[in-house]
């Protein structure tokens, strides 16, 4: 499954998008390295928000939406 990232600074209004691959069971990836491992520090800032134990992208299925509000982040995550 790709999962496709919108994340929007509270602070200074930048948008950052990307897509992650993969599943909840085996995790998800970004260009090939997992998501806690990215060297970009924002992206993996977004991506440790994700990832917390009650984070929709361990039931969205394709085709869904969901939205997180995280401390400096809004997330939109859509599925395909």
């Amino acid at each position: 499954m790709i999962l496709k990232v919108k994340a929007t600074n509270k602070h200074n209004g930048e948008v950052i998008a990307y897509e992650l691959e993969g599943d909840a069971a085996a995790g998800f990836t970004y260009e090939g390295t997992h998501m806690q491992e990215v060297a970009d520090n924002k992206i993996r800032e977004v991506n440790n928000s994700l990832i917390l134990h009650d984070s929709p992208i361990y039931t969205i299925k394709a085709g869904e939406s969901a939205a997180i509000e995280a401390m400096s982040f809004d997330i939109e995550i859509n599925a395909e």
